[in-house]
């Protein structure tokens, strides 16, 4: 079942780059004249953000959208020459970085656009940043509900000529699931950018939809939007029928050991499984030091051969145990599939995350540093017969 494929390590993620680029394309087409501002953070959302900024690059962003000033940097070693804003707030101490790196910062305070505009007048280069407007977030921006408290001193700052505003946005909270609370956050953050029009500042590129709201709501997709999980495999469940985001990431592990086990027999740590009949096992070589969530344990499944397979007891920090008995041909060094398609049979992201009780977001950012991230593209109906077109081991992408 499998067993010459893949590499030969104990367990790898595979990254379909061809999936990855039609789902930007894909909400491209559906957002025009809109233009994409990839959410490439955390490393690419766990699947190595150089990789997925070589794939989007065909797509023609507005730009990449990274949480640190230290993964923005990174970026720009790995050649990375587009726009890259910085969406975590930035202390004055990052100002010289941001400079250096030609790296955008979002201002959240007047103090920070204080702080940058000193940092700009004194290297005589003007900072490009992001005002970022709180409508109910309630974590970081220039809040809405409270705008003659800072409005003022954000539009003198501005107007002296330290700070060239790139862009205006806001985030919704709840775009996915709650719609009146999601137009009354579009209102507020019309009412600010009226007074900014007002006030004769240019509030620069305007965005605030992320996934979820880039495909529901039409009218609030602005001039840019920033798809995440939805790039990356996920967030399927709001996206209208003609759009849906295919499958981008697989995660293999190959079978380390079978074994027959008697009736009444104890599977892994705290015996929380017992065999009701006697069973064939399969140890495979992932666990939760991996990124395999320990709450699959007896509860996930896994495809071996194109058939899926029960968890049995507990996920193990290295080894995860599958139950084989109904199935043939199982043997060391077979390949078992626990996310992604294995023949007819798929675990999409969603069901993964679903039956481990997580975020989408956890299980692919949770992804353990000692599985090697591997590009694959198999075209869009070419199901898992694809073409590998690069390899590199965990050091050397991540």
């Amino acid at each position: 079942m499998g067993e010459s494929d893949g590499p030969t390590g104990r367990a790898w993620v595979e990254v379909d780059i061809g999936a990855l680029r039609r789902n930007a394309e894909a909400l491209a087409k559906l957002a025009r004249p809109a233009r994409l501002l990839p959410m490439v953070k955390a490393d690419g959302y766990g699947l190595g953000a150089a990789r997925v900024v070589e794939a989007l690059r065909p797509t023609n962003p507005w730009g990449f959208g990274v949480a640190t000033v230290e993964e923005g940097a990174v970026l720009r070693a790995a050649g990375a020459d587009e726009r890259i804003v910085v969406f975590s707030p930035c202390g004055p101490r990052d100002a010289d970085d941001l400079l250096r790196e030609g790296l955008e910062p979002v201002v959240t305070s007047v103090e920070a656009m204080s702080a940058y505009a000193a940092t700009s007048r004194q290297a005589g280069t003007p900072l490009s940043v992001h005002l970022e407007i709180d409508t109910g977030m309630g974590r970081a921006g220039l809040p809405a509900e409270s705008l003659e408290s800072w409005f003022a001193d954000a539009v003198q700052m501005l107007q002296a000529g330290a700070l060239r505003l790139e862009s205006t946005f806001s985030h919704f909270h709840s775009a996915e699931s709650a719609e009146q609370e999601t137009r009354e956050q579009w209102e507020s953050y019309e009412r600010v950018l009226g007074r900014l029009e007002a006030a004769d500042v240019g509030a620069g590129a305007l965005h605030m939809a992320n996934s979820a709201a880039a495909l529901r709501f039409p009218d609030f997709r602005a001039d840019v939007i920033r798809p995440g999980i939805f790039l990356y495999g996920g967030g399927r469940a709001p996206a209208p029928a003609e759009v849906r985001s295919e499958n981008v990431v697989s995660i293999r592990a190959r079978v380390l050991d079978v074994r027959e086990l008697a009736e009444g027999s104890s599977v892994s740590y705290g015996a929380t499984y017992i065999t009701p009949s006697r069973s064939r096992v399969a140890t495979l070589g992932i666990g939760y030091a991996d990124g395999l969530p320990h709450s699959l344990s007896n509860r996930g499944t896994a495809l071996l051969g194109g058939h899926r397979v029960p968890i049995r007891g507990a996920v193990c920090m290295d080894v995860t145990v599958v139950d084989v008995t109904d199935l043939k041909g199982v043997s060391s060094g077979s390949v078992a599939t626990l996310l992604g398609a294995d023949g007819a049979e798929v675990i999409t992201l969603e069901e993964l995350a679903e039956r481990a009780g997580r975020l989408e977001y956890e299980v692919v950012t949770g992804l353990g540093a000692r599985l090697p991230r591997i590009s694959v593209d198999r075209g869009r109906d070419a199901g898992e017969a694809g073409t590998r077109v690069a390899t590199a081991d965990a050091a050397a992408e991540r």
